[in-house]
């Protein structure tokens, strides 16, 4: 745990003294009613980090799928559109591996990194239907430019 000295003879009760702790640190969300503004919070409980990340994965998660969702259901989507939703989930992958591998334990992130996995695979999948439905396209074009001669 932190601790800290307080000298209180001072008007402002200045902290003197800090010692530094490993934990979460972020940003929280400034709102106008807010009656105490704080800059940046530090979690060093855990489970609470753990919990904490989780609904931040699950959320960048949820938008991710909403994507992947509308791409695959899509019959005109393009190659463009499946890279978009590839590139998210590369993105959050890189963000769980570099910030939060730290703080959650082992069988989270690879769950996680299963779920990403599978859009990325479907992605992928989507795309090769794509292409196969340009080249089927292409050749039948090519069929009937063929027989008009």
């Amino acid at each position: 745990m932190a601790s800290y000295l307080i000298n209180r003879t001072h008007k402002d009760d200045s902290v003197v003294r800090f010692k530094e702790v490993d934990g979460y640190t972020f940003r929280p969300k400034v709102k106008k009613s807010d009656y105490i503004k704080v800059k940046e919070v530090k979690i060093v409980d855990p489970t609470m980090i753990d919990k904490i990340l989780s609904a931040k994965f699950d959320k960048s998660f949820r938008k991710i799928i909403e994507l992947a969702m509308i791409v695959i259901n899509n019959d005109d989507a393009d190659e463009g559109d499946c890279e978009i939703v590839i590139d998210q989930a590369e993105l959050l992958r890189e963000i769980l591996l570099t910030k939060y591998q730290k703080f959650i334990n082992h069988e989270k992130e690879q769950l996680f990194l299963k779920k990403l996995r599978l859009i990325e695979n479907e992605m992928r999948m989507k795309q090769v239907e794509i292409k196969q439905k340009i080249i089927y396209l292409e050749h039948q074009e090519e069929k009937q430019r063929g027989r008009g001669r």
